[in-house]
């Protein structure tokens, strides 16, 4: 019984109050999914799809899927990407689809500051015909709810390192159902710092840290390192505020496709060690236009 009220409690703060955006791990190979201003930074066309299942074996728990693409324009002065994802916890589901520019402006022959914008919509919807309570109780009523959002984002990038600061959504969403307003959103802000040290001419070791901020929340921190070989095969181990644990593993199949896969275990600070997270990844490159340049290693 402790054990389930613990998950219970897990789970309700996912959305009590308002939804939180969804968790990612594979963030750091793909920031534009907290970062508007990366679009168009690899200087090629990229897309990926992304399916998360958060604490597998747990009825209700966070399922999240999305595709993403975003391309160099302007000789790699500016980006645009698209952003499509659904995001369900219990009996909420979370749908958006998101536009982003950005513009790059060169420090320096091997630093660049970029500056982001996204605009789309979010739909929030809860479902609650496959749960059991008083029909009677107004509050349980079922919400369809489309919402605006706008974000922004800065990212400044060197040949070994990353720092970004992004707010993707900036607006806060909320109902009102039987004269009693609901927030649906809070906003979150995201800070993600990475390195690479070069330990040889075939190896390289990355260290990051990524910071959540939302207002009622204490801050959530994820540490970690990847080991990356040939540029071609990344390792690594990573904690997300030391309550859970993470592998992942990517490896680049040639120069245009890559695959990545997460396994998290959460502690009894969590959930506990029965309910594991899988995150896989299926990534492109492109050169789809004539300053596209594929021979560029990405170090982020």
């Amino acid at each position: 019984m402790k054990q389930f009220l613990t998950i219970l409690f897990a789970l309700a703060s996912l959305t009590v109050l308002a939804q939180q955006d969804p968790l990612y791990s594979h963030y750091l190979n793909n920031p534009l999914l907290l970062n508007p201003a990366y679009s168009g930074s690899t200087t090629d066309f990229s897309a990926s799809v992304m399916y998360r299942k958060q604490w597998a074996g747990f009825e209700g728990s966070p399922v999240t899927m999305n595709a993403s693409g975003h391309t160099a324009l302007s000789n790699n002065r500016m980006g645009l990407g698209l952003l499509v994802l659904q995001d369900r916890v219990g009996a909420d589901k979370t749908t958006e689809a998101t536009l982003a520019y950005s513009y790059h402006v060169p420090l320096s022959p091997d630093l660049k500051l970029s500056f982001g914008l996204q605009g789309g919509f979010i739909n929030y919807q809860t479902d609650y015909s496959q749960v059991n309570f008083n029909p009677a109780d107004g509050k349980f009523s079922n919400v369809s709810e489309w919402k605006p959002n706008l974000g922004t984002g800065l990212l400044l990038r060197g040949d070994k390192f990353m720092l970004g600061l992004s707010v993707p959504k900036l607006l806060k969403a909320t109902t009102t159902v039987e004269d009693l307003s609901t927030s649906l959103y809070n906003q979150h802000a995201y800070a993600l710092a990475g390195y690479v040290f070069q330990l040889s001419y075939r190896i390289k070791v990355k260290p990051w840290v990524l910071g959540r901020v939302v207002g009622g929340a204490p801050v959530s921190l994820d540490y970690g390192t990847a080991i990356k070989v040939d540029d071609s095969y990344t390792l690594g181990l990573f904690t997300r505020n030391f309550s859970t644990y993470g592998a992942l593993a990517q490896i680049n199949l040639g120069d245009n496709l890559r695959f990545g896969y997460v396994f998290e275990l959460p502690t009894g600070k969590s959930v506990g060690v029965q309910f594991t997270t899988h995150e896989v990844t299926l990534g492109v490159r492109l050169g789809l236009l004539n300053f596209h340049d594929l021979t560029t290693i990405r170090n982020f």
